[in-house]
């Protein structure tokens, strides 16, 4: 009785386990593609002080980062609001020249 106990517990902490480093994986993946974004605005040529060149991410970069990087399957829901949630976390979201589809309302999920 007590074996079944202890292997069913074991079975669901390495499931959380699983999910929390499945999770972060998608946050590192959601953080690079932010930062080439931010490297790629910051590395374009200053040619009239007038002009600024946008930051642009998009979910697709999400998706690629992770694919990439982690082998990761996102669906591009999830993409899509672990770009909102990390953009407002780094304070991104508040830049008047961010161009990005993770707020499009294709994207968007009832939860």
């Amino acid at each position: 009785m007590t074996l079944g106990f202890l292997r069913r517990r074991r079975e669901r902490r390495a499931a959380e386990r699983e999910a929390k480093h499945t999770l972060a994986q998608a946050l590192f993946a959601t953080d690079m593609a932010i930062t080439v974004a931010v490297r790629a605005r910051l590395a374009e040529p200053v040619t009239d002080l007038d002009i600024i060149w946008p930051l642009r991410v998009t979910v697709g970069d999400v998706l690629s980062q992770a694919q990439d990087h982690f082998h990761l399957e996102l669906s591009e829901a999830d993409a899509a609001k672990l770009l909102r949630y990390r953009l407002e976390a780094r304070g991104h979201s508040r830049w008047p020249d961010l161009v990005t589809d993770a707020y499009d309302p294709a994207y968007e999920t009832d939860d």
